[in-house]
């Protein structure tokens, strides 16, 4: 559940923009296939490397594996990268209010807002964040399907032709950006240690992916078939576009509002989760007893980097487009991997080879 939410928090606003660009009428394919298998890979790579290392992070096996000279700087690129991240979802957040609900409101007030409820409940523990996934994600699941419903009366399948029409290379194009997202399941490497059953992790990190790219390719879709693919490609937020865009007489409106309040309990949780997993890894190379501390100096560090320099909603979907997948498949994918290679070259194992 913490896995899918913490993705879909944030896929479901830029990513069918910037697939509509790439793919046109064929979007609402990209995120099926290969996304979901490059996710399930890095779910993989981390059970195999909780097998081998059971008990420790990658911050923690990484210096194992390659030594204190290689593995410390990885450990800490690795935490510089979780670091990046969480300031774009910080951005994100600022600049889906900024531009939607909230033009006149100062960006360091919205960001002060998630990092202060984000390193709260960071300071409370993984417990409780997943006990805040636990209330959220039902009522994030329903406002998505309540929405669906709403403007499926609308749909005009005519939108979706022709298909294929540009053939499947503007897919395959595509589907690195949802990918890098998938990839974010990749986290795994630092969460697993503190599973008590990791038995079934591989298979429910399967249904989670599977799941997130039913939800992305309906949202995708629907906003297709009731926008069309060039008006898709045209919003910044076509999801939030759709949830304006419901008006059923004197009974049914400004839902937007329900639907923005869900996507900030969404956007919460993987703020917190983030911070967790950052201030973990960080006591872990520093060799602190605790990462609370870690907590407390990193939240100034979001608001100022979340905040300056300004970088407009424009700006930040462009680099979320252009920029952001390989630099996040790089440390979603290759540094696992890379990691769990030289392990099974050498025959390392947590207590000695073989």
């Amino acid at each position: 559940m913490l896995m899918f939410l913490m993705i879909m928090a944030t896929v479901i606003l830029f990513v069918p923009s910037i697939t509509a660009q790439e793919a046109g009428v064929s979007a609402w394919m990209v995120p099926l296939i290969v996304p979901t298998l490059a996710g399930y890979l890095t779910v993989w790579m981390a059970c195999k490397l909780e097998e081998r290392f059971s008990g420790l992070t990658l911050v923690q096996y990484g210096e194992l594996i390659l030594g204190k000279l290689l593995g410390k700087p990885l450990g800490c690129l690795y935490i510089l990268f979780l670091f990046i991240l969480d300031v774009l979802v910080i951005r994100e957040f600022a600049g889906f209010f900024s531009v939607t609900m909230l033009p006149n409101t100062p960006i360091l007030v919205l960001n002060l807002t998630v990092v202060l409820v984000g390193g709260y409940a960071a300071l409370q523990g993984i417990e409780v964040i997943g006990r805040m996934t636990q209330f959220v994600l039902p009522l994030f699941v329903l406002s998505f399907l309540l929405l669906i419903s709403l403007v499926l009366p609308d749909a005009d399948f005519g939108f979706l032709q022709p298909l294929l029409g540009d053939g499947v290379m503007p897919i395959v194009k595509s589907t690195v950006v949802p990918a890098s997202w998938y990839g974010e399941i990749g986290v795994l490497v630092l969460l697993l240690p503190m599973v008590n059953k990791t038995q079934g992790v591989k298979r429910k990190g399967f249904i989670t992916l599977l799941a997130v790219a039913c939800f992305l390719t309906l949202d995708i879709f629907v906003t297709q078939i009731v926008f069309g693919a060039e008006q898709t490609a045209s919003f910044m937020f076509p999801f939030f576009e759709l949830a304006e865009y419901v008006e059923i007489g004197d009974i049914i409106q400004r839902i937007e509002s329900l639907i923005s309040i869900m996507w900030i309990t969404g956007i919460v949780v993987k703020a917190a989760l983030f911070t967790y997993l950052i201030s973990l890894g960080v006591s872990q190379v520093l060799g602190l007893k605790t990462y609370r501390l870690v907590v407390y100096a990193l939240m100034p560090l979001q608001l100022i980097l979340g905040t300056y320099p300004a970088i407009s909603a424009l700006n930040l979907s462009r680099i979320l487009a252009q920029y952001w997948p390989l630099f996040g498949l790089f440390f979603e994918v290759v540094v696992p991997l890379f990691l769990l290679m030289v392990a099974f070259l050498r025959n390392m194992r947590l207590g000695g080879s073989g």
